[in-house]
């Protein structure tokens, strides 16, 4: 499944000019501004990976690609970007968040999709590793708009009116409606394994934790609803939620009398099994066909149930390309990068 690490690889530079001396701030500035591009459109043939649905391996061999260079990015800026008159201020802001990108990118937190090894983790672990993932994201889009301020500041130091970032991040947006995605799709992977253990105890325990996280859910996309003109992504997450509000409620219902029949027709199988009496079988073949008939409703509303979530969990995948593809704006920056000079 490829799963949604589009959200980091903001604004990152690349540098491919020999050290040198400019005669000015502008050109100095210009020439950083220039090499932006590189990445812009290495975050747009990443972005395509996703939209056009490439296999997965695609998609981590482009995450895995995209790293390297930035290693390289670092190398080559230490050895050829001298600054301007000495200042090499933008340069390390900028070394600075490209290392936190290569630490996220290395370190598997924004890995969105290994929703089959986090659900054998107990609920500790489960909850730490949502925790961290989260506080993460939020540190890493601090971190970038640290760095657009630096890069204005920058330019107003040498009386130039530098491009930067403003406005809503659609890549941060993105990030966290794919969390919330994936928040559930860990705990319902754990809850559909526990409904084949016959364990109501620890089924309800599961349960408890996902509810949780389904309120959790509607009150971050409630906050979230009017970030965007375009809503779809916020939309079908809501679905999503209510989805599984009703999963739980109905799923769980069903599996109680599935589970209680079978614990008495047991039980009245150990009765029968020493005594002939006749009501006692009678009343073994009328809980034979309660349970029969609670058995079909409920493994027949399960399969129903999963076909339904399929459904719906691959139009989250297309509204989310489509989201990306509709609102990620691609533009030339070079020409624009430094504006008029300050009156």
């Amino acid at each position: 499944m490829k799963r949604r690490v589009i959200f980091l690889l903001y604004m990152l530079l690349c540098i491919n000019t020999n050290a040198q001396n400019y005669r000015n701030a502008k050109a100095y500035i210009n020439d950083f501004g220039k090499n932006e591009l590189f990445v812009k459109e290495a975050l747009m043939e990443y972005s395509r990976s996703i939209i056009d649905y490439n296999p997965e391996y695609r998609t981590e061999d482009e995450l895995e690609r995209i790293y390297k260079k930035l290693e390289e990015i670092n190398a080559n800026l230490v050895k050829n970007d001298i600054g301007f008159n000495g200042d090499v201020g933008l340069r390390d802001e900028f070394m600075e968040l490209n290392n936190k990108t290569i630490a996220l990118l290395k370190n598997k937190t924004l890995k969105l999709n290994d929703y089959g090894f986090q659900s054998d983790l107990d609920y500790g672990n489960i909850l730490k590793n949502f925790s961290n993932k989260e506080i993460e994201i939020a540190k890493y889009y601090s971190d970038i708009i640290e760095y657009e301020k630096y890069k204005k500041d920058f330019g107003l130091k040498y009386n130039l009116i530098v491009r930067n970032y403003s406005g809503k991040n659609v890549f941060e947006y993105d990030a966290y409606q794919n969390l919330i995605f994936y928040k559930l799709n860990v705990l319902d992977e754990k809850l559909m394994k526990l409904y084949k253990m016959k364990d109501l105890e620890k089924l309800d325990e599961c349960l408890v934790y996902m509810n949780t996280i389904i309120k959790e859910s509607y009150y971050k996309t409630n906050q979230m609803k009017d970030d965007f003109a375009d809503r779809s992504l916020n939309d079908i997450n809501v679905e999503l939620i209510a989805f599984f509000q009703n999963q739980n409620d109905n799923l769980r219902n069903l599996y109680f009398q599935y589970y209680s029949l079978s614990d008495a027709l047991e039980k009245q199988k150990n009765v029968i099994s020493n005594s002939q009496d006749a009501m006692q079988i009678e009343t073994y073949n009328e809980l034979v066909k309660k349970y029969n008939l609670a058995k079909n409703i409920y493994f027949d509303t399960l399969f129903d149930n999963q076909v339904a979530k399929k459904q719906l969990i691959e139009r989250w995948y297309q509204t989310n390309s489509l989201f990306l593809k509709n609102n990620i704006i691609f533009e030339d920056i070079f020409e624009k990068y430094v504006t008029e000079k300050k009156d």
